[in-house]
């Protein structure tokens, strides 16, 4: 089956300015009765991306594909994707968009992956730190991201349970050496002012799972867009929604 898309990013499409961004999205829904991680990793999809810096491509694949991406700024600065122009499974696509930026990726699920140095790849330099300070390693920042998504899944879901996963919105989290939400500021509304207010209220209060790894270079961008399966997604956390 081939679902045809024709997405190309723009300069402006979003500004990566933190150190990971997470993409919880998808636009392509799978075909009726199919598993829908199976469905979305073995369908063909036609692409028609030019070459672009690497984290603007990751953010239009990731929108048409539904995968799941966890990168490194630091990793991915300087980097230009290749073109990708043709009918492909989402993982052919990917491999075909990392030729010459030394990257590969790592999967963690059917439809999640974290891109890493190749072996022998010297990896972009780490960002400066203050005199003392470490920066976190990229495991530890891949481990990190499990906890942000559960709980900003659990949170969202049970602050909107009819309308997570059916909106897109991109933000930004500070937080403090507890994992406690510090600041939080949007950068791409979702159109609804109310719905904008109260994800921002609830994000001010909210506590991670976890403390965030030491020197993790901050501020965290989150970007949500809708989900094939919303109701699926939040199910685990709205049968637990008595539980702290």
């Amino acid at each position: 089956m081939t679902r045809p898309h024709r997405r190309t990013a723009t300069g402006n499409a979003l500004a990566l300015s933190a150190c990971l961004l997470m993409t919880l999205m998808t636009f392509v829904r799978p075909a009726a009765g199919a598993d829908a991680g199976e469905a979305g990793a073995q369908a063909s999809v036609r692409f028609d991306l030019p070459a672009q810096p690497l984290d603007a491509a990751l953010v239009v694949f990731g929108e048409m594909t539904g995968y799941s991406v966890l990168v490194s700024s630091q990793l991915a600065a300087g980097r230009m994707a290749a073109p990708v122009r043709g009918e492909y499974t989402p993982a052919e696509a990917l491999q075909r968009l990392l030729v010459g930026t030394q990257l590969g990726a790592r999967f963690s699920g059917s439809k999640a992956f974290t891109l890493l140095a190749l072996a022998g790849e010297a990896s972009a330099p780490a960002p400066a730190a203050a005199p003392g300070e470490p920066v976190a390693a990229a495991p530890a920042l891949q481990a990190y991201a499990a906890v942000l998504q559960r709980s900003l899944t659990r949170a969202l879901c049970r602050l909107h349970p009819d309308a997570f996963g059916r909106y897109r919105l991109a933000f930004q989290l500070w937080l403090d050496e507890r994992g406690k939400v510090r600041d939080v500021h949007v950068l791409e509304p979702s159109g609804v002012a109310q719905r904008d207010r109260a994800v921002l209220a609830r994000l001010r209060s909210l506590l991670m799972d976890g403390a965030p790894p030491a020197g993790l270079p901050q501020p965290l961008t989150i970007l949500l867009t809708p989900r094939p399966d919303p109701g699926a997604d939040c199910a685990p956390y709205l049968a637990l929604a008595g539980a702290p």
